[in-house]
């Protein structure tokens, strides 16, 4: 069987409903998702607007920071970044592979590092005030908030929330959370999800377990929905 027969073949297959699962832990115990075909372009489309709004363009380059289970949140900011033609390459989140990102910040000119932790701050050592300094945007999750402050940036935060990711926008008074998909609850400090689009992971107060706090209402931004602000002992 040829290349070309194998493709026709495929394309007369009937369409799959999923792109894939992901998962998350909340107190040791695993909690699987699903992700559709439908909910994947609807984050996207919601990626590319944050990305947008956060001066990604064309002529950026970016440095997304993401392990390889974490493609269910981050794979829709790649998918972003290629339909805004900005260019980007991916760093993990593993220590081992900080080298990675530093390398690509001090070679090429990269505009955003995107999803950084502490893992890969800490692993930077003497180089991350360098790679700070040079790079304009730095969007990093909660746990290397002060580190990176340390070292002079002024990050934008993220945070994965269960099957949810929440971003910073240019105002900087909590993360955004895209609620025509996802609503947030906060009790006694801690955050519960709900399915608010039609996805197919449907979910009613389930347990994130991240502490936090929930701020609605209209943003700077013009966005008129919930915020959130990720305690870092949470991350």
């Amino acid at each position: 069987m040829t290349l070309a027969s194998t493709t026709a073949a495929a394309r007369k297959l009937p369409p799959q409903r999923l792109w894939g699962i992901g998962s998350y832990d909340v107190a040791g115990e695993r909690v699987y998702f699903e992700i559709s075909w439908d909910d994947q372009r609807r984050d996207t489309a919601w990626a590319r607007a944050m990305l947008t709004d956060l001066g990604v363009t064309a002529d950026s380059g970016l440095v997304i920071v993401c392990g390889m289970a974490e493609s269910p949140w981050f794979d829709p900011f790649e998918t972003a970044a290629r339909e805004l033609g900005a260019p980007y390459s991916t760093g993990e989140i593993a220590s081992f592979e900080a080298f990675r990102t530093g390398m690509y910040a001090r070679r090429l000119p990269i505009t955003m590092i995107f999803g950084i932790n502490q893992t890969v701050s800490e692993g930077l050592g003497d180089e991350l005030a360098e790679v700070v300094a040079k790079v304009p945007a730095i969007v990093a999750r909660p746990d290397a908030a002060s580190l990176l402050a340390e070292a002079g940036a002024r990050p934008f935060l993220l945070t994965r929330v269960g099957p949810a990711i929440a971003v910073e926008c240019q105002q900087r008074c909590g993360a955004h959370i895209n609620d025509a998909e996802w609503t947030l609850t906060e009790r006694g400090g801690e955050l519960f999800i709900s399915t608010a689009g039609p996805r197919a992971h449907q979910i009613a107060e389930a347990a994130t377990g991240l502490a936090g706090h929930v701020t609605a209402g209209p943003c700077g931004c013009g966005r008129d929905g919930q915020r959130v602000t990720i305690a870092e002992a949470g991350a």
